[in-house]
């Protein structure tokens, strides 16, 4: 009888795996609900610490829950059940023994020899270097195109390796390797150590697309989501452009919602001239996925910023209309006061919005002959909650005689700077008093007396409804602190 398990593909045997770097237990189940980036990103530090022990290192990344012996990643793209742990089979006696081991033995180089049935390379790979060889030397920026020479490490004594194509682009050493079904991660994994070692670039080359191919996806999610494809349309292009060419298969994000994001594959002509060579990975690229994102991110929240900044000025210009029907001495009654109040909730309800702004809410501010009425008296020019037989004058002075909890005069210096920023027309004699009054606060205020001393509580809300005093409002003059910084602007300026 035929084992079911062998009929149906490979399945999950190890159910507990321990997570070297952190000691945690992860089950089968997790391995599977992984996020792809994630899942691929610890496929490639397993294999790599299974490079590191076929060389006589010591790398664990994970540990059978049961024997203890190292764990790598394998899977594959389609079905159920399409990633589990496998034992390192040269573990031997150990491995073998273990309830949870999978009882194959085959090598990768066994396994290659059954592909090919002892032919050393099939007729697609011989074809793909032949077609990148010819290309590559009709570039006058490519020199010295070798097909499968023997490249001898300058770092590690006696270490080699054998590209399928290697040449020079404008003084860059670049090789080529082709990847075809057989090719096994580990291979990949110690490739790509060997030649960032050399300072040597490497492409892999694909002769098509194919997602549910492990070895795609693995190369896919690893180089910044960039594939190079040398497939029937790129053997095109190539002919039509009279330079190699690639179909260059990337990922390209899609922001959907806040924190919301789907992929999408897209396809490119690329050829060298199009690449970008980092010197940390020594893996060119033509898209970077995560610039991309981040740009189109970085762009969502600038609009997303400008559109609460759009919401928070017009609810701005909402309180000031508000407050102004608030303040008619005929509507001042509970629902305007609650239509007032609820252009603050929405406020509050803002990025924008911070503690300081709280005065909105408070009717000391607000109120009844409060400071926004003499405030907003001054810049329209006309007394607003105030009896319309008053003049302007007689709203200013009411204010600068009223007092708050700091003292009696404690808004004369705001009310002053109002008077000289918005201007409000008073008769002559008016004007004269206003200025004798300011010289009087100018004087106490020089003099170290506390009596003018300005209340700040409401400083950051008299600037976002009044925005044309902000500056003079973070000033010291009028504060404690013109005492010590012996400041002597002055109430006028």
């Amino acid at each position: 009888m035929k084992d079911s398990a062998r009929e149906t593909g490979p399945q999950q045997t190890v159910r507990l795996a321990i997570d070297c770097l952190t000691g945690d237990v992860l089950t089968a189940e997790a391995l599977q609900a992984l996020p792809e980036m994630e899942f691929t990103k610890l496929r490639r530090e397993a294999m790599q610490a299974r490079v590191d022990r076929r060389a006589g290192g010591s790398g664990e990344r994970f540990r059978c829950a049961i024997c203890e012996c190292p764990l790598f990643l394998s899977r594959r793209i389609v079905g159920n059940q399409n990633r589990w742990f496998v034992h390192d089979g040269r573990h031997g006696d150990k491995a073998n023994g273990c309830p949870w081991f999978e009882g194959r033995h085959l090598a990768p180089e066994q396994i290659k020899a059954l592909i090919y049935r002892g032919q050393q390379e099939g007729r697609e790979h011989r074809e793909m270097k032949d077609f990148i060889a010819r290309w590559l030397g009709q570039n006058p920026m490519v020199q010295d195109v070798c097909i499968e020479k023997t490249t001898f490490s300058e770092v590690v004594k006696g270490e080699w390796r054998r590209p399928d194509i290697r040449c020079t682009y404008r003084g860059l050493p670049i090789v080529f390797e082709i990847q075809l079904s057989y090719t096994f991660l580990s291979d990949v994994i110690a490739r790509d150590a060997f030649y960032r070692r050399e300072k040597t670039f490497v492409i892999w080359v694909f002769s098509k697309f194919d997602i549910c191919r492990a070895a795609v996806a693995d190369e896919a999610f690893f180089n910044r989501r960039n594939l190079f494809v040398l497939d029937a349309q790129a053997r095109e292009v190539t002919e039509i452009r009279s330079a190699l060419s690639f179909s260059g298969i990337h990922q390209v994000p899609h922001l959907v919602a806040p924190h919301s994001w789907y992929d999408s594959w897209a396809t490119q002509p690329v050829g060298l001239d199009d690449l970008k060579f980092p010197q940390d990975t020594y893996r060119p690229y033509f898209f970077d996925y995560e610039a991309r994102r981040q740009e189109i991110e970085t762009a969502w929240i600038d609009a997303s910023r400008e559109k609460e900044k759009r919401r928070w000025n017009d609810d701005v210009e909402a309180y000031r209309a508000a407050a102004t029907r608030l303040l008619n001495v005929n509507a001042h009654g509970d629902g305007e006061r609650k239509a007032l109040l609820e252009v603050v909730d929405r406020l509050e309800g803002n990025g924008y919005w911070h503690p300081g702004y709280g005065g909105l809410r408070t009717p000391y501010f607000f109120g009844y002959h409060g400071v926004l009425s003499v405030l907003m008296s001054i810049k329209e020019g006309r007394p607003i909650s105030y009896s319309p037989t008053l003049s302007v004058f007689q709203v200013i002075e009411a204010g600068l005689r009223s007092g708050s909890r700091v003292g009696k005069h404690a808004n004369a210096v705001l009310y002053l700077w109002a008077y000289k920023i918005y201007r409000p027309q008073v008769t002559q004699k008016n004007k004269r008093w206003l200025s004798n009054y300011a010289h009087e606060v100018k004087r106490s205020l020089e003099n170290r007396e506390a009596t003018y001393l300005r209340d700040t509580s409401l400083d950051e809300t008299i600037e976002l409804i009044f925005p044309e005093l902000q500056e003079l409002l973070a000033g010291p003059f009028g504060t404690r602190l013109m005492f010590s910084d012996e400041d002597t602007s002055d109430a006028s300026r």
